[in-house]
């Protein structure tokens, strides 16, 4: 980051014994070698670039043409480990990703179908440089103060602050992200206000014709027809999954306005992140 974080947080950012042990689950790391965690311990820097960072940048550009195609998609930010600069052998590539309101789903089905058919899409087996579409919510609903944990929710703040624009569908009207969550000022007393995280990226705009044809079509009742058939799908999907593992989808969020799959390991840094407070 082009800016200082708290003082009170640099042995926690820092320390290589605590940084993997917050960071990832308990059943995650049972299935990393020594060598794997110990790369992990020493990958955040904030005053050295990533050794893998140009690699994974370099993967993330390959594929401009279908961040412009998917339809209904006004924003899509680079997040998670690639942006808090902690990349190692094992890294995804986290997207967070903003829609149209009412196609929230079809962008989500889409979006899904499109990165699995290129062949980057996340799976079980293979993770390394594959794109994960955990996060997604609406143009509208921009505004994460609802999601935020009761008191203080040190991780989320630190993960809007870390988007990195990759997307962005209109040039001429910037990004809202960050106006619409000020309240990131009140717990990082160092933010400056504005995205400031430089990762040497390159932004992507503009909309294919396949994209204008798709979103053409998918007006009206008839798009509204397909958004209701994605969502009990969805729901169908989702239901399972936390039948089959209640601990491991207890985090999901499934609504109109917000699509969150991914695990969430804010209680863990916000209680390790207030006993190193208390000492």
């Amino acid at each position: 980051m082009h800016y200082p974080v708290p003082k009170i947080l640099e042995p926690f950012l820092e320390g290589k014994k605590n940084w993997p042990s917050v960071y990832f689950y308990p059943e995650y790391r049972k299935k990393l070698s020594p060598q794997t965690l110990s790369s992990i311990a020493t990958s955040f820097s904030r005053t050295h670039k990533n050794p893998l960072m140009n690699d994974y940048l370099s993967e993330i550009e390959k594929y401009a043409t279908l961040y412009k195609s998917l339809p209904f998609v006004e924003e899509i930010y680079l997040c998670n480990s690639i942006t808090f600069n902690a990349l190692h052998e094992h890294s995804d590539i986290d997207l967070f990703i903003i829609t149209r309101p009412g196609r929230i789903r079809t962008a989500k089905f889409r979006a899904m179908v499109m990165f699995t058919f290129a062949g980057i899409k996340r799976s079980l087996k293979k993770k390394e440089k594959k794109v994960c579409l955990s996060f997604f919510i609406t143009a509208d609903y921009q505004n994460l103060y609802a999601l935020s944990l009761p008191h203080l929710d040190i991780y989320l703040s630190y993960r809007i602050q870390h988007l990195v624009l990759l997307y962005h569908v209109e040039t001429t009207k910037p990004p809202e992200i960050f106006k619409k969550n000020k309240r990131v000022q009140g717990i990082l007393p160092n933010y400056p206000g504005k995205q400031c995280i430089f990762l040497g990226n390159q932004v992507f705009s503009w909309k294919t014709a396949f994209k204008k044809l798709i979103e053409r079509m998918g007006k009206g009742i008839i798009g509204d027809i397909g958004e209701m058939f994605v969502k009990l799908l969805q729901l169908f999907v989702i239901r399972l999954k936390i039948l089959r593992d209640p601990e491991r989808n207890k985090d999901v969020i499934v609504n109109d306005q917000m699509l969150k799959f991914h695990q969430d390991i804010r209680k863990k840094v916000s209680l390790k992140y207030s006993i190193l407070i208390k000492k």
